[in-house]
């Protein structure tokens, strides 16, 4: 994964440059607090990093996270994730091969998600197994008393890579 970040193009992590990239590598692998300031004043800080996987806390409301998957002609997929941490978290998924170029849309990769259109998903990777997790929230506001509840219903499904997608665990 450190090779990975640090060829990643500047545009997929734009408050951090490649020289704060390397630097949150090289506090994470001296098993010192990977913490940067980036350009909005703020700090990113790279949470984990493994061989396949890397955890970024972009800001305070936002996550990144990055999977190397195996293809099955011995090359990798970069399974990216980014989450804005809101009231309610929702991600967004992307795929791209191993010189950061695009690949295409996420149904090559994943199920039909078409059912999903009504309900916020948050994306999860895991560090230590080939598993997608998708957390499908879907909000109500109910009032109470002159405010506002938030009222959530989760549904969590699990994927697991196999032969070059993620498939629905069964």
């Amino acid at each position: 994964m450190r090779d990975c970040i640090l060829s990643m193009p500047d545009s997929m992590m734009t408050l951090l440059t490649k020289v704060n990239r390397a630097d949150c590598i090289d506090f994470r692998e001296a098993n010192m607090e990977a913490k940067v300031s980036n350009r909005l004043g703020g700090t990113t800080e790279l949470s984990v990093l493994t061989d396949d996987y890397a955890l970024w806390q972009y800001t305070s409301a936002s996550q990144m996270e990055m999977k190397l998957l195996p293809m099955t002609d011995s090359t990798s997929v970069i399974c990216v994730v980014h989450t804005v941490q809101t009231p309610v978290s929702d991600s967004r998924i992307a795929f791209y091969d191993t010189a950061w170029t695009p690949l295409p849309t996420p149904n090559h990769y994943l199920p039909s998600s078409n059912h999903y259109l009504p309900f916020t998903t948050r994306y999860s990777l895991f560090p230590d197994s080939l598993t997608l997790q998708a957390e499908l929230c879907s909000e109500n506001y109910e009032m109470k008393d002159e405010s506002a509840e938030l009222i959530s219903t989760n549904t969590v499904i699990r994927y697991d890579w196999a032969e070059g997608r993620f498939v629905i665990r069964q």
